[in-house]
């Protein structure tokens, strides 16, 4: 199973970001969910979330703790759900609650299953939970990872 430990809002970076430093932290950040074969964010991603209008333009090419903490969201939550759909989630979760109560609920509950402020944040959290979880069993990292019952179906 995935262990989660994400950054809570207070924990992000203090300091406005440049691009490149934004991919170092978020794809480690993103580590956990991020499977072998997925080349986490990249550089031409952020500049087409920031084109679509689902990352706010950055200032100065300098990217402020709300961006990092949605491309942290957003990151995490592409590995199950497209781009349109997380942007549709996040703006309407956005139009209840500001980007630190949002970001916090969604780490609380990745980290620890806090019981979120949104039913939705609960449920898209779980759907990510469960594909890592599904892709845990078809991908094992190594052999020792397969369950005792099939490494004698295999032998």
């Amino acid at each position: 199973m995935t262990t989660f430990h994400y950054p809570s809002w207070e924990e992000l970076p203090d300091l406005d970001l440049y691009l490149d430093q934004v991919l170092l932290y978020v794809n480690k950040t993103c580590a956990p969910v991020l499977s072998s074969s997925d080349k986490g964010l990249t550089a031409a991603m952020i500049n087409n979330y920031v084109k679509h209008g689902y990352v706010e333009k950055p200032d100065k090419k300098k990217y402020q703790r709300h961006q990092i903490a949605r491309l942290i969201a957003i990151t995490t939550l592409k590995t199950v759900f497209s781009i349109q759909e997380i942007a549709s989630t996040l703006n309407y979760l956005h139009q209840q609650a500001n980007s630190d109560l949002l970001y916090n609920s969604f780490v609380d509950y990745l980290n620890e299953q806090k019981e979120p402020i949104a039913p939705i944040i609960r449920a898209a959290c779980q759907t990510v939970q469960l594909y890592l979880e599904t892709v845990s069993y078809i991908q094992p990292e190594n052999s020792e990872d397969i369950p005792d019952e099939l490494h004698h179906e295999t032998k």
